[in-house]
């Protein structure tokens, strides 16, 4: 079996629970190996380190799967692993119908995502080795939640490109279904398999349901970056008078008029199809003000190289978010990128604070993902989610 040899700091985070080996980590290669074949790694020394699918072409070299030398790579493997997420995920977390099943290294399967929804998982692959296995880890998926009667491959975006792996979206096994309806907190959401990333965003479900206590009988909410009305619709359950969702997608904007219809909320709601930024910027022109302005943009920073250049634009959606606040309001705010750390993404939000003449105190502890989307200690890629629930004052 062909070697991949890492230099000392690779193998310390090995050492230390990692389950991946950068490219830049490694020192030399032994024998010869395709995109996905597996492959075993070592220190300079000789010692072992684990075994796992190599891919020559990604920055990702290695995603290690095992740390012994003994246990085979095989379908029966991936059967036990996607077991023990869900039972994890049911027994000790105790989600029912919709939930990240599957969470790439967090769940020592690194390069696979699996998001359930009620009767439907969505997958998304993003390994050459994992791939291989795809129809195995579909049967994988029935086989731990019976409940589950359609595996969609939702097998799209940046992270496939990266592998040069073919952007496929279809049913993979099973009945062929695309929509299903969830529940969260008092708000239900159409999913609907056809939409961006898995078909919905259930790392932001606690978020969004603790924005519910802060909603009062006539207060006026705007969500940039809606997407299919996560937020906005919370707001508008919980009372708000109106809620401004913004989303430059006509199809997440027609979602977000489905989603209040089904919450029954649609006379409170305002729709707005448009980019953020000469959105808001109209609105402050406007003079207009809000009790609640919520900010979940999509990643602006997707390299380490971009992350000034991803700094930026979130203080420039931060600064204009906090223009909108009415003084005694609250600014939600976030972030997904994985390179903008919790300290940089509170230092970016206070210098916004400071330009925009206002005071911001947290009213919530630091929040980030939900649960079912665990961070691995030892890997700092599992922990990407940034969510801060600040009370907007003038300064005086």
């Amino acid at each position: 079996m062909a070697k991949v040899i890492v230099d000392a700091q690779a193998a310390r985070a090995i050492g230390k629970g990692a389950m991946i080996v950068f490219k830049k980590g490694v020192v030399r290669t032994e024998g010869d190996f395709e995109p996905g074949d597996i492959v075993e790694v070592y220190t300079r020394g000789g010692k072992f380190l684990g075994r796992g699918f190599v891919n020559p072409n990604s920055n990702i070299m290695v995603r290690l799967l095992i740390k012994d030398k003994e246990t085979p790579i095989t379908k029966e493997l991936f059967r036990e692993r996607i077991k023990k997420a869900n039972e994890y995920r049911k027994k000790v977390l105790g989600y029912d119908k919709a939930y990240r099943m599957v969470y790439g290294e967090a769940d020592y399967l690194p390069g696979l995502i699996v998001d359930r929804f009620n009767e439907i998982a969505s997958i998304q692959i993003s390994s050459v080795g994992m791939e291989r296995f795809k129809l195995d880890l579909a049967e994988a998926i029935m086989e731990a939640e019976p409940e589950i009667e359609t595996v969609f491959e939702k097998n799209t975006g940046r992270s496939r490109r990266r592998e040069g792996l073919p952007e496929i979206e279809r049913v993979l096994l099973g009945k062929e279904k695309y929509r299903t309806v969830i529940e969260e907190g008092k708000a239900k959401f159409i999913v609907d398999m056809r939409g961006q990333k898995t078909g919905f965003f259930l790392d932001q479900r606690e978020n969004r349901i603790a924005l519910e206590k802060y909603v009062k009988p006539g207060m006026r909410v705007l969500d940039v970056f809606t997407y299919t009305g996560g937020f906005a619709i919370h707001a508008a359950v919980a009372g708000a008078e109106e809620v401004v969702a913004v989303d430059k997608s006509p199809w997440a904007i027609n979602m977000v008029k489905e989603n209040a219809k089904l919450n029954g909320v649609e006379d409170r709601m305002k729709y707005i199809t448009g980019s953020a930024f000469p959105v808001m910027e109209e609105m402050i022109k406007k003079g207009e003000k809000f009790d609640i302005v919520i900010l979940d943009p999509p990643a602006f920073v997707q390299h380490e190289k971009d992350l000034q250049r991803g700094l930026r634009a979130y203080f420039n959606v931060n600064y204009a978010g906090l223009k909108l606040v009415k003084e005694g309001g609250i600014l939600v705010t976030c972030s997904c990128s994985q390179h903008v750390d919790m300290q940089a993404f509170k230092d970016m939000v206070i210098a916004a604070g400071a330009k925009a003449g206002k005071f911001l105190k947290m009213l919530e502890p630091y929040r980030t993902q939900a649960p079912d989307h665990p961070i691995l200690m030892a890997s700092k890629d599992t922990e990407y989610l940034k969510c801060l629930f600040l009370y907007v004052e003038d300064m005086h």
